[in-house]
């Protein structure tokens, strides 16, 4: 990388071509959020001080992310974070990078009709708890009751919820959520694995390298949690709550069938920001 580098936005340009260059997605975007948590700034400081002198300890720091994001080493394992839907979550290697397409998994949940106050949600597979923690937020009177198998992800997900100080309305923990007693609830959430076996191989770096398979592998035809959860699903909601899941953008159709199959009513998929079908919801008639 170009070592004549004076100002952030002299600093972006260059780092933005050298992300470009390594084939990732979107390197100026990526260079911008770095460089701003490096400086400790928001991403908008780094245009109203674009003629900030950079020290050499700050230049030195950026370098040395910008080397490891070249080496496809996921952004948000670089700043520790993520934001969804304006909120800040602690992200940490070893648990299930949140995407923003799941911003239309929250959302969803938050505009369905439940015909009264959201009581309870059961979330399976929390991860680092952005779906079922952001429903809280939105919710004041809500509770969640979460599990997943990965303890690490407990644990992170318990740090987020004390974070957004609803840990008071949250219990996690680890276990099998196909095997444990789980609430009466009104909202039954998910984002499981619903990536194919036979396709992870082909999946981008950041996450074939660094997510853990076990938050992605669903099985030959990626189907296997979603067809897996409906039985406890139909257990646990109340008479007229809903199941809310993400899948994969060529899954609609089969999602749709399995959800219907299972006695659930106003079965639809819902697109995401890109239009691409993403979400899957049903309810208990």
């Amino acid at each position: 990388m170009n070592t004549r580098l004076h100002n952030p936005l002299e600093l972006v340009r260059v780092t933005a071509e050298f992300f470009a260059d390594k084939g990732i997605a979107s390197p100026r975007l990526d260079a911008e959020l770095l460089l701003a948590h490096v400086l400790e700034i928001d991403r908008l400081q780094l245009y109203l001080q674009h003629d900030r002198p950079l020290v050499p300890s700050e230049v030195n720091a950026y370098r040395a992310l910008v080397r490891q994001r070249g080496q496809r080493v996921p952004l948000q394992h670089l700043t520790g974070e993520t934001t969804i839907l304006d909120h800040s979550f602690k992200v940490q290697p070893g648990v299930f990078i949140p995407r923003q397409e799941t911003e239309t998994l929250i959302e969803t949940c938050a505009g369905l009709e439940f015909g009264a106050e959201v009581r309870q949600i059961v979330e399976f597979g929390p991860g680092t708890g952005v779906i079922g923690l952001s429903l809280l937020v939105r919710w004041p009177q809500a509770r969640l009751f979460a599990v997943d198998l990965n303890e690490h992800a407990v644990r992170l997900s318990e740090e987020n919820a004390r974070r957004l100080e609803v840990d008071g309305r949250s219990e996690i923990i680890v276990g099998d959520a196909l095997q444990v007693e789980l609430p009466t609830c009104d909202l039954l959430v998910s984002n499981p694995p619903y990536v194919p076996a036979p396709a992870i191989g082909g999946l981008e770096p950041e996450v074939r390298e660094h997510d853990p398979h076990l938050a992605l592998d669903g099985g030959p035809d990626g189907l296997h949690f979603i067809r897996a959860m409906v039985d406890p699903a139909m257990a646990a909601l109340r008479t007229g709550g809903w199941i809310a899941l993400e899948h994969g953008d060529d899954q609609g159709d089969d999602v749709a069938a399995i959800l219907g199959a299972g006695g659930f009513a106003d079965v639809a998929i819902l697109p995401d920001l890109s239009g691409r079908p993403r979400v899957a919801v049903g309810r208990k008639a």
